[in-house]
């Protein structure tokens, strides 16, 4: 990477570069390791060179006098990032040697040693840790980021990433601060291996002065009982350690994270809300980990999803032997509590220290018991921020499904003729194949194939088989197979005596 000295003329701060003209000499004029650099016919700056190595790039510019500032870019990885390959964007430095910048204004997009992040902005000191995966489509991250300065840094994230959307979402902010320089540098430094080498693209960088107000941050549909749920819970740490938490956003939006509390409860009521973080999203279908010590847990259980893992100056004290693990919104509304006791692990365990309880499904009750098991020991005893060993998506609970006897006679007279199968389930959406097999496994009788069994029912069984003729006395077994929209399957069995007079 060359880093040299460049005239002290300064382009003004209404900067607009989209690389249309197709020149890196002016408008702003370009220095550095130009060389490595090319304008494609898309009108992108790209990384152009066929070798392994650093380059950076940048302009000086004059940062203005004003109540409110924007930078912007538009950024394309056609790669997942890794610690040989990254990209760093310095909006504003107090000097050329980027790296040796003190005061400064810089996007890491996915940089090791600042952040296990996709993205970490970083103000002077101030890291802002966003709790976000950017969408990644086909080992590509594209995004378009905004940074807009009036009383507080915020931070805008378009996901999509196309050039003409305006989809963004406000990520988060950092307090104002007025130790950026007046006489400033932007600056784009990229890290590659050799197949990498073309494949970073930059476009649309703007750096504007305006007048206007940021706008508020995009509106939150109210939480619900049920939005957020707990799906593990580690209240028994080892000594030394630290309890942890792990929520799932059971919503299809993002949730702001300062509206979620932990609670502390005395009996039924509130006794205290602890907040997760005052700034980030919660993305939807995903799990978040909330711990006082996020070092305890990284270093005694395998994160695989770092970024998920948030760590927190206070949350309630959770009980070794049984407690309730409650999540509320920022006004109180109870999401989801787990009542816990220690007697739900494994009667196997030597010792429950430092090992999590798991939630076996998502789409069972909370406080249904046998839907929770301890973390499987080849899981190293927890899984906080990625899918729990134990993990079984429920469609239905065993008592869903019902018989009224064990025992009918099909014979007329009235009494136990049918069999009834009766069902009462909280998914209405599931289809179901239901057969009766002989005592020595053959199909004798299909009561249904494909069938949408709705809310709830009954189907009957009069002890014909497939053709219609009385089936002998015996022993039979009932298989009822029901399945979703996702190709998730459950089975439910029964056994039953068939007699007659």
């Amino acid at each position: 990477m060359v880093l040299g000295l460049v005239c002290s003329h300064r382009v003004t701060a209404q900067v607009w570069e989209d690389f249309s003209d197709g020149d890196l000499s002016h408008n702003p004029a370009w220095f550095g390791d130009t060389n490595d650099f090319r304008i494609n016919s898309n009108n992108q700056l790209q990384l152009y060179t066929d070798h392994a190595d650093s380059s950076a790039v940048w302009f000086p510019y004059a940062l203005p006098d004003s109540d409110t500032l924007t930078w912007e870019a538009w950024i394309k990885l056609g790669f997942s990032p890794s610690a040989q390959n990254y990209a760093v964007l310095y909006f504003c430095t107090a000097d050329q040697n980027l790296w040796s910048a003190t005061h400064r204004l810089v996007a890491l997009v996915g940089a090791p040693g600042f952040s296990t992040h996709p993205i970490d902005i970083v103000l002077n000191e101030n890291h802002l840790h966003l709790p976000y995966r950017p969408r990644l489509s086909t080992n590509t991250l594209r995004m378009k980021l905004e940074m807009v300065r009036h009383e507080a840094l915020y931070i805008w994230l378009d996901t999509l990433g196309r050039t003409d959307s305006t989809d963004y979402v406000l990520m988060g902010t950092l307090p104002a601060d007025d130790e950026l320089p007046h006489n400033a540098y932007f600056g784009i430094y990229n890290r590659y291996t050799v197949s990498r080498a073309k494949n970073f693209f930059f476009d649309d960088i703007g750096i504007n002065r305006t007048h206007s107000v940021p706008p508020p941050p995009p509106p939150q549909a109210p939480l619900f009982p049920g939005d957020l749920l707990v799906n593990e819970v580690l209240f028994n740490p080892e000594p030394g350690g630290a309890d942890y938490v792990e929520l799932y956003n059971n919503t299809d939006s993002s949730i702001l994270l300062n509206r979620i509390r932990l609670a502390k409860m005395a009996g039924d009521s509130i006794a205290q809300l602890h907040p997760i973080a005052d700034t980030g999203l919660f993305p939807p279908r995903q799990m978040l980990v909330v711990t006082t010590d996020a070092h305890y847990v990284s270093s005694h259980y395998t994160v695989r999803h770092p970024n998920k893992l948030v760590e927190v100056g206070s949350m309630p004290s959770y009980n070794d032997d049984a407690g309730s693990v409650v999540i509320c919104s920022d006004s109180g509304i109870v999401m989801d509590r787990f009542d816990y006791n220690e007697k739900m692990h494994s009667r196997l365990l030597r010792t429950k220290e430092g090992v999590a309880l798991e939630r076996r499904s998502l789409s069972a009750p909370t406080q249904d018991s046998s839907n929770w098991y301890s973390a499987a020991s080849t899981a190293g005893y927890g899984t906080p921020t990625y899918t729990n060993s134990q993990s079984r998506e429920f469609l239905f609970v065993d008592d869903d499904f019902t018989i009224a006897t064990t025992l009918f006679s099909p014979d007329g007279d009235g009494y136990n003729d049918l069999l009834d199968i009766t069902y009462s389930l909280s998914d209405c959406s599931l289809t179901c194949n239901i057969d009766i097999y002989d005592a020595q496994g053959r199909m004798v009788r299909r009561l249904s194939r494909g069938m949408l069994l709705g809310c709830e029912g009954v189907i009957s069984w009069d002890g014909t088989d497939q053709q219609g003729r009385r089936c002998q006395r015996g022993n039979y077994l009932i298989v009822a197979e029901a399945y979703n929209a996702n190709g998730v399957r459950q089975s439910w069995r029964r056994r039953v005596s068939l007699v007659t007079n």
